[in-house]
């Protein structure tokens, strides 16, 4: 992929610049989410939910500073952060990625971690997860899944026993492995394709799998990858923190996120590829497991709580409805916005694809050429934290096969096939007050929104 695009491709500024900032004109900075379909409505007519994508309990043999799970016994403590976490961030789905290590060994049943005023939600009878009743009336959903070479979600309860039979099944990547995964109901994804050659996911996406992460949070800060992956400084980040972790700095901690988020241009080059081959999500994967560093900033959370962490960036599911085959459906056919949601929260943002006999194509649909693609730019929601001074300079990129195709919002004709997804940038500018005393480091341009592709063929493919 050219250089070019590890820069900001969009350089088109609207014309109507306040446009983009609704609501008051200063928002304290809140650490807690509202509800989303609250805030910003539905979108296109779907229920737009909150969704955590790639989050481990302390079922993981490494979560929880690796004491998640010590001789059958459950951290409690970090179980109900996590919970707080999904409350305080009206998270409207979690599909969980345990490791197979001790998740694959214990009943289906401890997968759901019941807990207080929990109830199991069931699908035909069989028990697929969790809901979470939170303090305001708000409810989350928790559906088990597991995360080693593969990334099945929304599993439900699986065919096999559990043990090491159960185990070895979610340890494997072959072509009988993706089949019973999918036969369990799973949605089963690729995490951190980063580490994987295209010809090995291709091989994994004509035996199935969904999608794979186009982020993922882990894989930013490991300093191997951050060195051999991404060509960075492997502890670069450690410095570039400090005016939000320092115990005498003035940034608000929750955005030390800025010190290091960027475009993870080898895992998108994944993306565009397997979608240039058939249909593939990009989801940004939280891969949250409280183990990173065990210390305290001045607000009194860690970097690495599992609330910081999702606060960070969310994926929008667009969906039919609030149950669990609704945002599984959603998530499989990438109806989904990737949303870096400490930036603020897009309102209004809109992506598809008229066909030329009128018909409408929402993100992860296919359709013949000869018709219009629309983008509709997104501004800040009215309870997004800003500081009165401005309002953010938001920009946006359509790309046609991983290559910038059109610059900011609007309609176009469609004439050639291809695959089209859209980027939104932004420049925190209505955030410079929350970042300390020389905020100018991190006033730049940020990927804010990736919106899951559009695939269009040639007419005569279609017919």
């Amino acid at each position: 992929m050219p250089a070019l695009l590890v820069v900001l491709l969009a350089c088109h500024a609207p014309t109507d610049t306040a446009g983009f900032d609704t609501g008051p004109s200063a928002v304290p900075w809140a650490a807690d989410l509202p509800p989303l379909a609250a805030e910003i409505g539905s979108v296109r007519g779907y229920t737009p939910l909150r969704a955590i994508i790639h989050l481990h309990s302390p079922l993981s043999h490494d979560a929880c500073d690796g004491e998640g799970y010590v001789d059958g016994a459950i951290d409690e403590a970090c179980l109900a952060e996590e919970h707080e976490a999904l409350c305080r961030l009206s998270v409207d789905v979690a599909f969980l990625s345990d490791h197979p290590a001790y998740a694959a060994t214990v009943p289906w049943q401890d997968t759901l971690l019941l807990r207080g005023d929990d109830t199991p939600v069931e699908v035909d009878g069989v028990p697929v997860g969790k809901a979470i009743h939170c303090a305001d009336g708000h409810e989350a959903l928790w559906l088990p899944g597991f995360e080693d070479e593969l990334m099945p979600v929304a599993i439900g309860a699986p065919a096999l026993e559990p043990g090491p039979e159960l185990e070895a099944l979610y340890n494997r990547a072959d072509t009988e492995a993706i089949a019973a995964m999918q036969a369990a109901g799973a949605t089963v994804l690729q995490a951190h394709p980063e580490e994987r050659s295209v010809e090995e996911l291709a091989r994994r996406q004509d035996d199935g799998i969904a999608g794979l992460e186009l982020y993922n949070l882990h894989a930013l800060l490991d300093p191997d990858e951050r060195e051999e992956i991404f060509g960075l400084d492997p502890f670069g980040w450690l410095e570039d923190i400090a005016p939000f972790s320092d115990e005498d700095g003035t940034a608000e901690p929750d955005l030390l996120f800025l010190a290091f988020h960027q475009e993870m241009l080898p895992n998108v080059e994944r993306w565009d590829a397997l979608a240039a081959r058939g249909p593939a999500v990009g989801l940004a994967g939280t891969d949250a497991h409280r183990n990173v560093l065990p210390m305290t900033l001045r607000d009194g959370e860690r970097p690495d709580g599992f609330r910081r962490n999702m606060r960070w960036f969310s994926n929008h599911l667009l969906a039919t409805g609030t149950d669990p085959a609704a945002a599984e459906e959603a998530l499989a056919n990438g109806r989904l916005y990737a949303v870096f949601e400490v930036l603020g929260t897009p309102q209004g943002l809109a992506f598809w694809y008229v066909d030329a006999a009128g018909t409408e194509h929402e993100q992860g649909g296919e359709a013949a050429a000869g018709g219009t693609l629309h983008l509709d730019c997104p501004a800040l929601s009215p309870s997004s934290p800003r500081d009165g001074s401005g309002p953010p300079a938001i920009t946006a990129t359509v790309f046609l096969d991983g290559t910038a195709w059109q610059e900011g919002c609007g309609a176009w004709e469609v004439t050639e096939p291809g695959v089209y997804r859209a980027r939104v940038d932004i420049v925190p500018t209505h955030l410079a007050g929350f970042l300390g005393e020389d905020p100018s480091p991190f006033l730049r341009p940020y990927p804010w929104i990736h919106t899951n592709p559009v695939r269009v063929t040639s007419a005569a493919a279609a017919r």
